[in-house]
């Protein structure tokens, strides 16, 4: 099983995500959170084929189940949550290492303004 952990940001929810493969082409998705929106991915994240003909994971964002899902399901255009599933289905299926990913807001130094 592989599990990660989001922290969402100026929404306040956090969410843990667990992906466990179900056998050689699929994966089941738990995510566990305060937020109903994001909770509420779960039915439809509960047995997803990722690789095999048919899959319906790595595919470009507006074909992917886990996209789809967050569409029909999350207001917030950017939530990290949808992405932090994709990653984790990664590590559990042994397509990508573990490897945090961080989004960090910097200022620009005055004397670099136009």
């Amino acid at each position: 099983m592989t599990r990660v952990e989001v922290f969402a940001g100026v929404c306040g929810h956090s969410a843990v995500i667990e992906v466990s493969k179900v056998d050689d082409t699929r994966v089941q998705v738990v995510i566990r959170s305060e937020c109903d929106q994001i909770t509420d991915m779960n039915p439809d994240l509960q047995n997803l084929q990722w690789k095999g003909k048919g899959h319906e994971v790595f595919k470009r964002m507006t074909e992917s189940a886990v996209y789809k899902s967050a569409a029909t399901h999350i207001r917030h255009t950017a939530c990290p949550v949808p992405s932090a599933i994709i990653k984790a289905i990664e590590v559990e299926t042994g397509v990508a290492v573990p490897k945090d990913v961080t989004i960090t807001f910097t200022s620009t130094p005055a004397e670099d303004n136009p």
